[in-house]
């Protein structure tokens, strides 16, 4: 049955520029003449809208963002999206209703070969961030909102929630606003240096914004296997990714290590880097769902921290 109450929208920065640099950016700014398509959930289609009419959603819905990763053109962002947002709310009666956000940004494939490709997507994370930032500081009276990303989504999102603790990004900061709402940050597969969430690393503010982090790492990632090769043609050489390892939490106080679940996919999903694989696999949209709404988290067998070790 459609959940009519809730709301289904896709924003794409695709086609807009680099935000300016050298200066703090008002979120306006960021969003200005950012493209936005509604989902009818009663015809089943989607309706080209305008930004202004995403604003007045009622506050009283819940926000979740889905970042999508590499590889991912334009048409199949919509597609992938709305497989995204569908099983998020299949086993989620209880759930009240929700504004689903995709958040679409240039990920289309560029070059033949894959490793040259990928730098410049993973170049391309840092403004899609900040733009999103812009989004996410723009939407007020909500307490909590959840993000979602997948393999260089989970970049884009960690260069969001920096943007929003205050962080610079390629030497731009969001001009900031008193901090209202907390996130919980769900991030699978995730393709960016296993370290930069840590403090004084690349993102390393961004812990105080989030709620609540959830990392679906695997060990067996065959993509992530080689993620040092974005810096150096050797993989071993350059730094691990950290939906690969895992976040070593040691450096952190207690205080935010509680704050943080760990799960090893490797069972379920095998050595695929695959949206799909996580989504279709009954264990995995479980822990997203519970890592997004924040329900179950008493569950002992959800909430038992799993070695993400790649020895």
């Amino acid at each position: 049955n459609a959940r009519t109450h809730d709301e289904v929208w896709l924003l794409s920065c695709r086609s807009l520029d680099c935000p300016k640099q050298g200066s703090p950016v008002h979120a306006e700014e960021l969003t200005e003449g950012l493209p936005a398509w509604q989902f009818n959930l009663t015809d089943n289609k989607w309706d080209r809208s305008e930004i202004v009419n995403f604003w007045k959603a009622s506050p009283t819905l819940q926000t979740v963002v889905w970042v999508h990763g590499n590889l991912t053109t334009s048409s199949e962002a919509f597609s992938t999206g709305l497989t995204v947002y569908r099983q998020l709310i299949r086993a989620a009666e209880n759930q009240g209703p929700i504004r689903f956000i995709i958040w679409s940004w240039p990920a289309s494939k560029t070059l033949t070969r894959r490793v040259p490709d990928a730098r410049i997507k993973a170049a391309r994370t840092t403004w899609a961030g900040l733009r999103l930032a812009g989004v996410l500081q723009q939407i007020s009276g909500e307490k909590t909102v959840g993000l979602i990303g997948f393999s260089f989504g989970a970049q884009v999102v960690s260069a969001a929630l920096e943007a929003l603790a205050g962080g610079e990004l390629n030497q731009t900061t969001l001009k900031p606003q008193p901090v209202q709402t907390s996130y919980r940050v769900t991030l699978f597969a995730a393709a960016l240096d296993s370290y930069w969430l840590l403090p004084e690393r690349r993102f390393g503010q961004a812990f105080n914004v989030i709620d609540s982090l959830t990392l679906i790492n695997n060990y067996c990632d065959w993509v992530l296997k080689h993620y040092g090769k974005l810096y150096c043609h050797c993989a071993r050489r350059g730094p691990s990714a950290l939906g690969y390892t895992g976040l070593a939490v040691g450096s952190l106080s207690a205080e935010e290590q509680k704050h943080i679940q760990q799960f090893n996919a490797s069972g379920s999903v095998g050595k695929q880097h695959a949206w799909r694989a996580y989504i279709e696999s009954k264990t995995m949209m479980e822990l997203i769902r519970k890592g997004t709404f924040g329900e179950g988290q008493n569950n002992p067998r959800l909430s038992q921290q799993v070695s993400t070790g790649s020895q």
